[in-house]
């Protein structure tokens, strides 16, 4: 919260210094609910990135929704997310379907090969990988995020032939136990694993494209990993809501379920099920879709943004006088 104040304060400052036309933002951290905040006191339009989303797990959720509301522009990943922020209330012809931009920097983003990718990592990668990424699920206390995380280890020791790369987890409330429990089990098994504050794009995606499964709770097992079609184990309720490709596996935050997850993941049904499966958020372009449609709108249209009301069944507003266009938009 102190965080998230103090970063209102700054975006505010910046704010009245840059006087931009428009404030874009993606996501739904804690830190661009301060930068929407202060570009609505300002007065200054904002567009919103991968806005639609649900994240039953995280606080993320909320976040995401409030920024939604203040935004005028909305780029939301897949059609569904779209027809959620109509739902909120926003102007249907306000709302684009451009996929997600993580696409994007995969397909622009030069990969390591496993030898370059050893050497940077200074840690030998074995016949079998997997890439840990577990981030408290914000609606746990610390110790519960913790003791979840906790359930995975013993079936990560179960596989004395594979190597074990753990990211450390963000900057939410429960992170800091996390990440305790990460170094101590990496110090113990000096040559079966080993962890990094940040990998740095590059070589996050060097690796993901490299390793046998993503597992944990991170959002990069639902967008990133299945326009590799690297599996993913998901673990827990933190990415409940999103939209899923066949890759994705889903399990409880126990062990038992855990170790069901990693028998689908070897099973020879899961493996067909991962040769055809596609990425519901796109095959990239992203970011020029967006650029193309802010480049040919007019941000007076933003200043006044309303309320769009679902008309009913009749073909009347649902609710009454919405006080938005009630245009037919359309989706890219």
């Amino acid at each position: 919260g102190k965080a998230t104040g103090l970063g209102l304060i700054s975006f505010a400052e910046a704010l009245t210094e840059l006087r931009p036309d428009l404030v874009v933002v993606l996501g739904d951290r804690f830190e661009i609910l301060a930068a929407a905040t202060a570009a609505m006191f300002a007065n200054i339009p904002l567009a919103h990135i991968s806005g639609g989303e649900i994240t039953l797990g995280a606080f993320d959720d909320a976040i995401r929704h409030a920024v939604t509301k203040m935004a005028s522009l909305h780029f939301p990943a897949a059609e569904p997310y779209r027809r959620r922020i109509i739902q909120m209330g926003e102007r249907p012809e306000m709302v684009f379907t451009v996929g997600d931009p993580a696409v994007d920097v995969i397909l622009h983003t030069p990969l390591l090969s496993r030898r370059e990718l050893e050497a940077s990592l200074g840690f030998p990668l074995a016949r079998h990988n997997y890439l840990i990424a577990f981030h408290p699920p914000t609606r746990s206390s610390p110790a519960a995020a913790a003791a979840q995380f906790e359930m995975l280890l013993p079936e990560l020791d179960a596989r004395p032939e594979s190597r074990l790369i753990f990211t450390l987890p963000n900057a939410d409330c429960g992170g800091r136990e996390i990440a305790a429990r990460i170094q101590a089990f990496v110090a113990s098994r000096p040559d079966k694993a080993a962890v990094f504050a940040s990998l740095g794009y590059r070589r996050f995606l060097s690796l993901l494209s490299l390793v046998d499964a993503l597992v944990g709770n991170s959002s990069s097992g639902i967008v990133e990993a299945p326009t590799f079609r690297t599996p993913s184990i998901n673990i827990g309720d933190r990415q409940q809501g999103r939209l899923r490709s066949a890759s994705v596996i889903d399990c409880a935050a126990e062990p038992t379920a855990i170790h069901r997850a990693f028998a689908t993941l070897e099973s020879d049904a899961y493996r067909r099920r991962l040769a055809t499966a596609v990425n519901p958020y796109g095959d990239g372009g992203a970011s020029e879709r967006i650029v193309a449609i802010l480049a040919s709108c007019d941000l007076k249209r933003c200043y006044r943004k309303g309320f769009y009301d679902l008309p009913d069944e009749a073909g009347g507003s649902a609710v009454g006088e919405g006080g938005g266009n009630q245009g037919s938009g359309s989706g890219q």
